[in-house]
């Protein structure tokens, strides 16, 4: 099996260590069912990449049509509308025969690079035509690239817990994975003050 492309290999350790320095749950993070739906991967593809392998190379016509039908087949579900109405409204869009459509969005039918911005648009990927078009390893680095950016963000909101600890020698602070904004740290750092000001006033007494 191909080695893992060196970019999603370096995010992965990138995370690893987040993951280790926040506690945070790996297996939430990084659970390939969840990414394979954001990311229009197949959930194997997916699991293969992050346990350090490569899918073998396919064609782009090949990955745009099994995409296309992944993205469509997402839409559906959460829309709660019927395929029969979406195939419409892409062919409205498209201007093309609602057959044509179906055969679109069932990966039967390559879309040409018109069809396949406005197929981008129309489901809200915000990536455009390269959603489609990347290889899997890129489109799965790119979706855990945002799942890094969540984890150092939080990690620049431990300041207020930091600091109450600090003051107060609080020797470990165990949030169970759990991820809190810096507004929510600092409501939670405000409520332990307050907790210890309580005991303090009663020691006096």
């Amino acid at each position: 099996m191909p080695s893992l492309p060196d970019a999603l290999a370096e995010t992965l350790t990138r995370l690893d260590v987040r993951i280790a320095e926040t506690g945070a749950d790996r297996g939430r993070l990084l659970d390939a069912a969840a990414l394979a739906d954001r990311t229009a991967l197949a959930e194997d593809e997916v699991r293969a990449l992050l346990d350090g392998g490569a899918r073998e190379a396919d064609r782009v016509d090949d990955r745009v049509r099994r995409r296309v039908r992944a993205v469509h087949e997402a839409y559906v579900a959460r829309s709660g509308k019927r395929a029969g109405e979406v195939g419409r409204e892409v062919a409205e869009r498209l201007s093309i025969s609602p057959e044509w459509a179906r055969q679109l969005l069932l990966g039967r039918k390559m879309p040409n690079v018109p069809d396949l911005t406005e197929l981008a648009d129309f489901f809200g990927i915000e990536e455009g035509v390269r959603f489609f078009t990347d290889p899997a390893a890129t489109v799965l680095n790119r979706e855990l690239g945002r799942v890094l950016a969540g984890l150092e963000e939080d990690g620049d909101a431990e300041g207020p817990l930091v600091d109450f600890a600090t003051r107060h020698g609080v020797v470990t602070l165990a949030l169970r994975g759990q991820r809190l904004t810096r507004r929510q740290q600092e409501a939670l750092a405000v409520m332990l003050e307050g907790l210890l000001g309580i005991d303090d006033e009663e020691t006096r007494r």
